[in-house]
């Protein structure tokens, strides 16, 4: 851990839940936790080695060129994800009985590609389980990277791992678009955005994307959770069958494999992507190296005609939500 974030008692908390979650989740798709120290105050965490690039800059790096995303990939990699899901949130305890963990943070730069091909889905700091020590999430704050928190987070609810869902439409479609689907300049923006849910097509600026793939999309994208996929599972399941029905030359993995080798080339990567604050919000929460745990203070309804550039607009993990997010516009 950062020396900073480590005298901060909430941060710790995060990260042991990090390593504990990650030793328990048995899938090829989630990132393997060895071992877990605790030395003189210093806190490590060693994990899997894996050699590849995350789905963010994959995502760049075809922006930067100028040209779109194989949708079979975007798939493929959906079904990776999906399968992480589905491993947290079918999770089971010693006797048998459900003990399913929601990520609560599934964005494009928590989903790792392989140089083989492989999809690994990484980062259960923020994970909710209900064997959970102790919960350090306060009333009023939500936590997750806010361009892809779900609707009903956004209202107050607890987190589902249908809202896991939600975040992972959101992430196959900027994989598609190459944009963020809910953005905005300040934090009020993106709130807002994610209040009404309103998703754009996705068909007229992806029209090569076959229909079954684009309406997978739009359900996990459902504002209403009841109206998801019944499961993580289900939703890979129905994407992959997707996938069956059409005519590939190539296995995807190795196609995925090339592209990240392709991508690491391009962008000029070594062993490590250069880019710390896209991977973590500490850079951003350490901005000044002043450790801050609210990025954004409690504000009430502001009055008629304050401007809303006056928010806070840092971005982060934690976020207050004032009184009046959560309801529909008048």
């Amino acid at each position: 851990m950062h020396q900073n974030l480590a005298a901060q008692p909430p941060y710790v908390a995060m990260f042991v839940e990090e390593a504990r979650l990650g030793s328990m989740l048995r899938s090829p798709n989630v990132a393997e936790v060895h071992d877990f120290v605790h030395d003189r105050g210093n806190y490590y965490m060693v994990l899997e080695w894996i050699d590849g690039v995350d789905l963010g800059t994959w995502i760049r790096w075809h922006v930067g060129k100028g040209e779109q995303t194989r949708w079979e990939l975007v798939a493929a990699v959906a079904v990776g994800i999906l399968r992480g899901l589905a491993a947290a949130h079918e999770r089971t305890g010693p006797d048998g009985e459900p003990m399913p963990v929601v990520h609560r943070d599934v964005s494009p730069h928590n989903v790792l590609l392989t140089n083989r091909g492989m999809v690994k889905l990484i980062d259960f700091g923020l994970g909710l389980a209900n064997d959970r020590a102790q919960e350090t999430t306060e009333p009023g704050i939500v936590k997750g990277k806010m361009s892809y928190l779900a609707p009903e987070i956004v209202a107050g609810q607890r987190p589902l791992p249908a809202s896991d869902q939600f975040a992972c439409g959101s992430v196959l479609w900027e994989a598609l678009v190459g944009r963020k689907l809910f953005d905005g300049a300040t934090d009020y923006e993106v709130y807002t955005r994610l209040r009404d849910c309103i998703v754009p097509p996705l068909r007229p600026m992806r029209p090569d994307v076959p229909q079954p793939f684009v309406q997978i999309i739009q359900r996990a994208l459902s504002s209403n959770a009841d109206q998801r996929f019944p499961s993580a599972r289900e939703m890979a399941r129905q994407i992959g069958t997707t996938l069956k029905k059409v005519q590939l030359r190539k296995d995807l993995h190795t196609v995925l494999s090339k592209s990240v080798a392709d991508a690491r080339q391009g962008m000029g990567l070594g062993p490590r992507t250069g880019d710390p604050s896209s991977a973590t919000p500490v850079a951003q929460i350490v901005a000044d190296d002043t450790p801050r745990i609210e990025l954004a203070p409690r504000v009430e309804t502001p009055p008629a005609g304050t401007s809303v550039s006056a928010l806070e607009k840092l971005r982060g993990l934690r976020h207050r939500l004032p009184s009046f997010f959560g309801r529909k516009r008048g």
